[in-house]
C-alpha cells in the first residue's frame, strides 16, 4: 500500500510539472539499479549451500508428500507424466497428489465416497480447479468454473455430512473465500443467502461476546468474497451493489440482528465496493441509482471518522459528473483539525486526498490541486513517500524544468 500511494504521488507531481526524460548515464544507472535488486531477491528467495536443510527444496518437497490429506486410494487414470515414477518409494503418495492436481474433481469425489473429505481436502481441490481454470486458454473462466460444478459438489456434501446446518466452516475465510468464486459462476446463490440469514438467528450465535464478534467478522468476509466473486464472475458492480443492499435490509429485519451487528457483518463488504467503485466506476457504468444507494448506504456500515470520506470517494468517483466539493470541504476538516481526523485511516484519507488531485487536474484547477497535494506532503509525508517541497504553481516554465530536473537527480 505504501508503494502504491508513493507512485500515485509521483504521478500526480509530474502531472503538475512534468519530469525531463533520463540521460544515457542515469538510465545505465537505473539498469545497474534493477539487476541488483533482482540479484539480492533471488539470493534471499533460492540460497546457495541449503544443502539438507528445512529451506531446501527436497524437504519442501518431501513435507507435501506426507501430508495427510492424501489418502492410500488409487486413482484409475494418470497422465504419461506420472508413470514413470511408481516404482519410487513415495508412487501412492505422489500419484495421490498428481491426481489432485490434475483432476481436482474427481478427487474430492473420491474423497466423499471414501468418507475422508473434510474442510481441508475441499479447499486444496478449490485452490487446484482455479489453476486448472485459469491455466486453460481454451474456454472462458467463468465457463469453465460451471462445467466443473465443484461449488454444487461441495454443497452438497457440506449438506450430507451436516456441517450446512451447523455452519462452522464459515469460520474458514479461505474457505469461503474459495468457494464463492464458483457458486457464483454456477448461479447457486440460494445456499449463501440461507447461511447469511441463518447466521442472524439465535441458534447460530456463539455463547461468548469474544466469539459473536469473531463470528460476525466471519460472515463479513464470506459476504465480501461474495460481493468480490459477483464483480468477477457474476453480473458486475452494480449487481453487487444490489446484493449488498438485499442483505443488509434483511438482516436488520430479523430480530436477532441489532444496528451494530449489521454494521460490523457490512463494514468490509461495504468498503470494498466503495474503493471498487473508485476504480472502475466509470468502465461498469453503473446506473445512478445504483451509485446513489451506494452513497446512502455509507451511514449504515462505516464507522464515524469515515463516513464523510467515503461519501466524498463516491462523489468524486462519479462516471459522468464527479465531484470534488465534499471532499476539498473533508481535506480543509482534516487540516483543520492538524490531521487528527484522519488519525487510524491514514492511508484511506491519503487515497481520496490523490484521488481529489486527479479530479481536479482533469477538470483545469491547478492551483487547488496544488494545494491539495501541499496538504498531503505536510500531513501524511511518510505515506505518500515525499518530504520535498511542492512547486509553486505560479513559477516561471524555467524555474520548473529545473526544478523537475533537481527531483529526477535526486532519485
Amino acid at each position: 500500500m505504501r508503494k502504491s500511494l508513493t507512485l500515485s504521488w509521483r504521478f500526480l507531481t509530474s502531472k503538475l510539472h512534468q519530469p525531463l526524460p533520463l540521460n544515457r548515464r542515469e538510465s545505465q544507472q537505473l539498469l545497474t539499479r534493477l539487476n541488483d535488486s533482482f540479484n539480492r531477491n533471488l539470493d534471499s528467495q533460492y540460497p546457495q549451500g541449503l544443502g539438507q536443510s528445512e529451506h531446501s527444496p527436497d524437504h519442501h518437497i518431501n513435507s507435501l508428500l506426507k501430508s495427510p490429506l492424501f489418502g492410500d486410494q488409487r486413482p484409475q487414470h494418470l497422465s504419461s507424466s506420472t508413470r514413470g515414477i511408481e516404482t519410487t518409494q513415495n508412487a501412492p503418495l505422489v500419484r495421490d497428489l498428481m491426481f489432485a492436481v490434475e483432476q481436482p474433481v474427481e478427487y474430492l469425489k473420491q474423497q466423499v465416497a471414501g468418507g475422508k473429505a473434510n474442510i481441508g481436502t475441499a479447499k486444496l481441490a478449490l485452490d487446484n480447479q482455479m489453476k486448472k481454470t485459469l491455466a486453460s486458454p481454451s474456454l472462458d473462466p467463468k465457463e469453465s468454473m460451471k462445467i466443473s460444478e465443484i461449488g454444487s459438489l461441495i454443497v452438497n456434501w457440506l449438506w450430507s455430512s451436516g456441517q450446512y446446518e451447523r455452519m462452522e466452516f464459515i469460520k474458514d475465510r479461505t474457505f469461503t473465500a474459495r468457494l464463492m468464486p464458483f457458486l457464483v459462476a454456477e448461479g447457486q446463490y440460494k445456499p449463501v443467502w440461507e447461511w447469511l440469514q441463518r447466521s442472524c438467528t439465535s441458534l447460530c450465535q456463539p455463547p461468548t461476546k469474544e466469539a459473536r464478534l469473531s463470528f460476525h467478522k466471519d460472515i463479513g468476509a464470506m459476504l465480501k468474497a461474495l460481493l468480490q466473486a459477483e464483480v468477477t464472475y457474476g453480473l458486475g458492480l452494480e449487481s453487487a451493489i444490489q446484493m449488498f443492499m438485499t442483505s443488509y435490509k434483511s438482516m436488520r429485519l430479523s430480530s436477532h440482528t441489532s444496528i451494530v451487528i449489521a454494521q460490523r457483518i457490512h463494514a468490509s463488504a461495504g468498503a470494498y465496493l466503495t474503493w471498487e467503485f473508485a476504480s472502475h466506476g466509470a468502465s461498469a457504468n453503473l446506473g445512478d441509482h445504483a451509485i446513489q444507494d451506494l452513497e446512502r448506504s455509507v451511514d449504515h456500515w462505516a464507522s464515524n471518522a469515515m463516513i464523510a470520506p467515503y461519501q466524498a470517494l463516491i462523489d468524486l468517483s462519479h462516471p459522468r459528473a464527479p465531484n470534488a466539493s465534499r471532499a476539498l470541504k473533508w481535506i480543509s476538516m482534516v487540516e483543520a483539525s492538524d490531521g487528527q481526523l484522519a488519525k487510524g485511516n491514514r492511508q484511506s484519507n491519503v487515497r481520496i486526498g490523490l484521488k481529489t488531485v486527479e479530479v481536479l487536474l482533469t477538470q483545469g484547477s491547478t492551483k487547488e490541486a496544488a494545494r491539495v497535494m501541499k496538504v498531503l506532503q505536510t500531513m501524511f509525508a511518510s505515506e505518500v513517500g515525499s518530504d520535498r517541497e511542492l512547486p509553486d504553481p505560479h513559477e516561471s516554465e524555467e524555474e520548473s524544468t529545473l526544478r523537475s530536473l533537481n527531483m529526477l537527480l535526486a532519485t
